[in-house]
């Protein structure tokens, strides 16, 4: 019996740790602004000597990370590109508009573990500069900050620096 119970808990451990590995690569930013919390949960896909961002395609839409979407919430309404969003969760997705120019589409659905990228449907689209970071992630990093008053989201991978910003009532 107790050969039974240890063997279990083996099986159990093996099977978890796919799970903790996927944790691994995920990270999170947070920022509170005007007193309201935003954070964004995403995968941290490495480059791996590839230059993603550059040999995207335009038209192209990417989930925004790896494995499950990306997410974020917020605990405040959001105004984005003129379009007010209410509190709660979004999926995030971008979108290749230019050689130089990327869009932050917000979707009201968010979508399990492999679902087909998401096309149409978007409630709002923030514009991101593209500029050339002096300094080089191997993983994607998103950050989210504070800026007198609104917010700023920045979304490095490799030497991509993509920023944008938003309101937060």
């Amino acid at each position: 019996m107790r050969f039974r119970s240890v063997a279990s808990i083996i099986i159990m451990l093996c099977l978890s740790v796919p799970l903790f590995a996927q944790d691994a690569n995920r990270g999170t930013a947070t920022a509170t602004i005007k007193g309201k919390t935003v954070s964004i949960d995403y995968g941290r896909p490495s480059l791996k000597g590839r230059d993603m961002l550059a040999k995207a395609p335009v038209g192209m839409v990417w989930r925004l990370g790896m494995n499950k979407p990306t997410v974020i919430e917020t605990t405040g309404d959001l105004v984005v590109a003129g379009k007010e969003l209410k509190a709660g969760k979004y999926s995030l997705w971008a979108k290749k508009a230019g050689e130089d120019s990327w869009i932050l589409a917000f979707h009201p659905e968010v979508p399990g573990w492999g679902v087909p990228v998401k096309t149409e449907g978007y409630v709002a689209e923030l514009p991101l500069k593209s500029e050339k970071a002096t300094d080089a992630a191997e993983q994607l990093t998103i950050s989210l900050a504070d800026s007198q008053g609104k917010g700023t989201v920045k979304i490095h991978w490799g030497t991509a620096l993509l920023t944008g910003a938003f309101d937060v009532k």
